[in-house]
């Protein structure tokens, strides 16, 4: 094996010749020519010119021989290059090798960083960075009506505001709209199914960009009452329904008892709407055609259209807000008892692009938890990088010694820095493990209200990035140690080792310095893990307003080409009341519609009796339609008059239950019991209130809500309900006799979504549980890596003081003083972290404001235990190291 000295040798051997050699060279070559060509007889002159014509052009030589002589440097630099790339991962191995606790330290502290990071980025990039399916998304605008109020600040559109705008908007070359519709179906005597169905306007497919996969999508004209009935299905439910049937297209299914055409499949991933859209959240099983036109005159406080429209191409965002200003300015003038009143006073029309009406609602929490994991990985940086130091210090001889015998300030740099490249890859490598594991845990765990994180995984994009955090890792770990590192001299080694000392001033103050940034972004992820700890704790204590301790529900509909009459519905559903009372251990059976906080809603404008009306603003509240006996079974308190009852059906005149916010709001001095609302927005048809029954929180915990209006379900049948039941059956039981019940009645009615009221308002909170444990767990994370990082300071410092501490218990100090000497230390690095993190949290707690329910972002309480939590755990990973200094020997000290 060649020497190091050989080895230079032969680089600068290639290394080539300066320009001014070669030029001499040349000049060699012609003079040597010109003295043959004189020997031969010819005169200096003609010597001369013979040999320069005879070389040829100089300055091609020239050009050609420094040519070459690059090219050999630059083969030569790259070899020589990688040679001592090799030569330096080679050391890095076995200098880790060697420090097995802290390379394993190290590693673990890096592939939690890298890990959180890694995995939290698969969310984002499935999340936020997904691209659409759907060719025309970018030209894509979702349509709301918005009142800026709590529960109206996204509301649908109603049929004729859909219409108005699919003719009035001409920033737009197409309008579609959609709206479910509910939807079962029946196969070869296979059991009934509830389907995820919404009729849509044929042009749907088209405005979103889409076609099918198999078959064809609806054209113009299809959809209208009487005509064809078509269907087109998702590619789930063709393979899970239908057995990947290829000859489906053509065929018949039953859907709501009725024979309809398939006439398409849809691509796999295409269920349009896949995201939530406005109160739209469930991907779609089935597509109905509709055109809606029945709907074109019905009123405008019925709202239940989604619209979906398609910019022109060269149209801009201001075009379309134009267009829709004009549109607006007419509603006002046409309708203003509609668009001008007091609570219309801010109604505007948002368009807002499909991508961020999929996301803008989970984006914030996205982006609170990449910049939660940023902290994890800085927190880990520093405390590699404090390691680092550390270990430095012992390797301090060794620098000294490499340069005082000639190696560059570069070379130390570059070894230096492959060693912390390698650490840190390694450790990415540890991190992209515990990534995948993390996605895992997140598709599972996550609380149903992420759009595509099931797309989430360790994709090559993921890795990319993965690489590159390892990589900016490295260098933030390496740099700054290997500039102090690379500094040592061997003068100085030698007069600090002469001192006793072991370590430099500017190294301590460093790693101080390290230390309090730790603190302060632990701090910070602490405070917002408190914050939305005492958030969530107040969610829990609000009272809904009813009780939810066994109660069990479901959901049923039945088809209306067979149920075509309210007359017919509203006897299924009071078969079906009666028979489900009577199933031993029910103590009481009602259904409502829709469910408090089951995910739906429904609200709109009512008519009191004898108010004004014209430009007199109308009223807006929540509505529900219940059976008798539903506030019983879920003990919402009646505060005057009386509950549903069976009396209350088409036979007789129509009645309401109000909720105390409703009544106090209209009749504050006076009962509310017989007065009279029009709560369906049908002139002429008012309903006299019966009762007043406690305001409950029907959508979220955290949302007060609106007025509520009760109607009888008997006298108002909507074709679906929520069975409610209260019993002392065990829910499995309950669900058993549900379905018995059904089938009982009539045994093509499927039920779905099958749950106990415990667990439906357990998942109204699943979101807010979900970031509290998310940051919890990474504010965790980082006080267990602060409190170590600091106990690795502390413990060096013991280390690097040992003979200072040992020549003060030789002259009589006292232990307790020399263990306060080392916590003191540890206090000021504490409260100095404590100050900063502070005015870092209050810099940052906008971010967490939307999240927050019932405490404020600068809530002292919170601020003041987290400060005291952290001040605690710091003084503890203090004591260790200072109890340790106690036990120097004096002696011992001296003599090392």
């Amino acid at each position: 094996m060649k020497s190091n000295h050989d080895r230079n040798r032969f680089f600068t051997f290639w290394r080539g010749k300066p320009l001014d050699e070669v030029d001499d060279e040349i000049a060699a070559h012609i003079e040597l020519q010109m003295h043959r060509y004189i020997a031969s007889g010819m005169s200096d002159a003609d010597a001369r010119f013979a040999a320069h014509a005879r070389f040829g052009n100089t300055t091609d030589v020239r050009d050609e021989c420094t040519n070459i002589r690059q090219r050999m440097e630059t083969k030569v630099r790259r070899t020589e290059y990688i040679y001592e790339l090799l030569q330096d991962l080679m050391f890095a191995g076995r200098s880790l090798r060697k420090t097995k606790v802290f390379t394993i330290v190290a590693l673990l502290t890096i592939a939690i960083g890298v890990g959180a990071n890694t995995a939290i980025f698969s969310v984002v990039d499935a999340v936020l960075l997904h691209s659409s399916p759907y060719s025309n998304a970018d030209r894509t605008r979702v349509l709301f009506n918005s009142y800026e109020q709590e529960g109206l600040s996204k509301t649908p559109l109603s049929a004729p505001e859909f219409f108005d705008f699919r003719d009035g908007l001409h920033s737009m070359d197409a309008i579609a709209a959609l709206r479910p519709a509910p939807a079962t179906t029946v196969g070869n005597g296979a059991e009934p199914e509830q389907l995820s169905a919404y009729a849509v306007t044929p042009n749907l497919f088209d405005v979103l960009g889409v076609s099918a996969a198999r078959g064809r999508t609806f054209r113009t004209g299809e959809g209208t009452i009487g005509g064809e009935l078509l269907v087109i299905i998702s590619d789930a439910i063709w393979k899970r329904r239908f057995g990947a049937d290829s000859a489906i297209v053509g065929k018949t299914i039953a859907i709501n008892a009725q024979q309809r055409m398939v006439i398409g499949v849809m691509p796999p991933g295409i269920r349009f709407p896949d995201d939530p859209i406005g109160y739209v959240s469930l991907p779609a099983d089935i597509w109905i055609p509709s055109t809606y036109e029945e709907s074109r005159a019905a009123n405008r406080g019925n709202q239940n259209l989604i619209a979906i429209g398609r910019m022109r191409v060269g149209a801009t965002t201001a075009n379309l807000n134009q267009d829709i200003l004009g549109i607006s300015r007419r509603f006002r003038a046409e309708y203003p008892e509609r668009y001008a009143g007091e609570s219309a006073k801010n109604w505007h029309v948002l368009a807002i692009s499909l991508h961020d009406e999929a996301v803008g609602a989970v984006r914030p929490m996205l982006l609170l938890f990449g910049g939660a994991v940023g902290f994890v990985l800085l927190i880990a940086c520093v405390n590699v990088a404090n390691l680092i130091i550390a270990r430095g210090s012992t390797r301090k001889r060794e620098m000294a010694v490499r340069l005082a015998l000639g190696a560059g300030r570069s070379r130390i740099l570059r070894q230096l820095l492959t060693e912390s490249l390698v650490l840190s890859l390694c450790g990415g490598l540890l991190g992209v493990a515990l990534a995948w594991v993390g996605v895992k845990s997140l598709t599972i765990l996550h609380p149903g209200n992420i759009p595509r994180i099931e797309l989430a995984t360790v994709n090559a994009t993921v890795l990319l990035f993965s690489l590159c955090v390892s990589l900016a890792t490295g260098l933030l770990i390496g740099v700054f140690p290997a500039l102090q590192q690379s500094r040592a001299g061997l003068a100085g080694v030698l007069n600090e080792g002469s001192r006793g000392a072991s370590d430099g001033r500017g190294r301590k103050h460093l790693r101080g310095a390290l230390v309090v940034a730790e603190v302060a972004m632990a701090l910070v992820l602490l405070n917002g893990a408190g914050l939305l700890g005492r958030s969530f704790a107040a969610l829990q204590r609000v009272d809904a307003g009813f009780d939810t301790h066994n109660v069990t529900t479901m959901y049923t509909s039945v088809p209306r080409s067979r149920y075509d009459s309210v007359g017919k519905i509203a006897r299924f559903y009071n078969q079906l009341d009666e028979r489900i009372a009577a199933v031993p251990g029910v103590a009481i059976a009602s259904g409502v519609y829709p469910l408090p906080m089951g995910g739906e809603g429904w609200s709109g404008s009512f008519d009191i009796e004898g108010a004004p009306r014209g430009l007199v603003d109308a009223p807006h509240a929540e509505f529900a339609v219940a059976m008798p006996a539903y506030f019983a079974a879920l003990r919402i308190p009646v505060i005057e008059g009386r509950d549903f009852v069976r009396d209350d059906d088409l036979e007789h005149p129509p009645v309401a239950i109000v909720d105390e916010e409703l009544a106090r709001r209209h009749w504050p001095h006076e009962s509310a019991i017989g007065k009279r609302v029009n709560a369906i927005e049908q002139d002429g048809t008012f309903a006299t209130i019966v009762g007043v029954v406690r305001h409950i929180r029907a959508t979220r915990p955290e949302l007060n809500g609106g007025p509520q209006i009760y109607m009888s379900y008997l006298q108002h049948p909507q074709g679906m309900i929520y069975p409610v039941v209260r019993g002392t059956l065990a829910p499995a039981a309950m669900i058993i006799a549900l379905r018995a019940a059904v089938k009982s009645v009539d045994a093509d009615i499927p039920i779905s979504k099958v749950r106990t009221m415990e667990g439906i308002a357990t998942s109204a909170l699943a979101r807010q549980r979900f970031n509290m444990l998310m940051i919890m767990s990474l504010a965790i994370v980082a006080l267990v890596l602060a409190s170590v990082g600091l106990y690795g300071v502390m413990s060096s410092l013991v280390t690097q003081r040992s003979r200072e501490i040992g020549i003060r218990m030789a002259l009589g100090g006292q232990p307790s003083d020399v263990r306060w000497l080392v916590v003191r230390e540890s206090v000021w690095i504490c409260i100095i972290g404590l100050v900063v993190g502070t005015a870092a949290t209050l810099a940052t707690s906008g971010a967490l404001k939307s999240m927050l329910f019932g405490i404020a972002v600068t809530d002292p309480i919170t601020y003041a235990s987290i400060a005291a939590l952290l001040f605690g755990v710091s003084c503890v990973a203090a004591y260790g190291p200072a109890r340790r200094a106690t036990q120097v020997a004096p002696l011992v000290a001296l003599r090392d």
